[in-house]
């Protein structure tokens, strides 16, 4: 018999290596999860916006909440400009509306000792994703809460 765990318990769940990211359950949201991750990859960035609602909730890995229009000019000016960007993402964990995800990025530390990407670098966990999607698939609210030493956005 399989019981229910709710996504954030899962997550942290895994994050600490209660059970194996295996035995999560993957849902929708992860898939938007996924596509989002993708599209950074690409670095295509009206494909990251066109996921989001046009009244979504952006808690940035910085600091500032970002609503609507901003979520847009903070991928395409921010996120786009930041040199060396590369990442990738591991241990989905979600069910129907909500995922959490890791994102690493390939860093090295600078001369403060805070991890900065570099495409010469080792990936580290930049930050722990929490997706929350609307009943038409959509974003409504992404929190990213930011690894203690990463800093992916100067």
């Amino acid at each position: 018999m399989r019981i229910p765990i709710p996504a954030g318990a899962a997550a942290f769940a895994i994050i600490l290596g209660i059970f194996p990211a295996a035995a999560a359950d993957t849902g929708t949201a992860c898939a938007v999860g996924k596509k989002y991750i993708e599209a950074v990859q690409r670095k295509d960035f009206d494909t990251v916006v066109s996921l989001f609602a046009a009244d979504a909730e952006f808690s940035t890995p910085t600091g500032p909440v970002l609503h609507g229009a901003e979520i847009g000019k903070f991928y395409k000016t921010t996120v786009a400009s930041t040199q060396n960007l590369i990442v990738r993402a591991q241990s989905f964990v979600g069910s129907g509306a909500e995922c959490y995800f890791e994102i690493w990025t390939k860093s090295k530390k600078n001369a403060d000792g805070i991890w900065v990407p570099d495409a010469d670098g080792e990936f580290i966990r930049g930050a722990i994703d929490h997706f929350t999607l609307d009943a038409n698939g959509k974003v409504t609210r992404l929190v990213a809460f930011p690894a203690p030493t990463a800093r992916m956005f100067k």
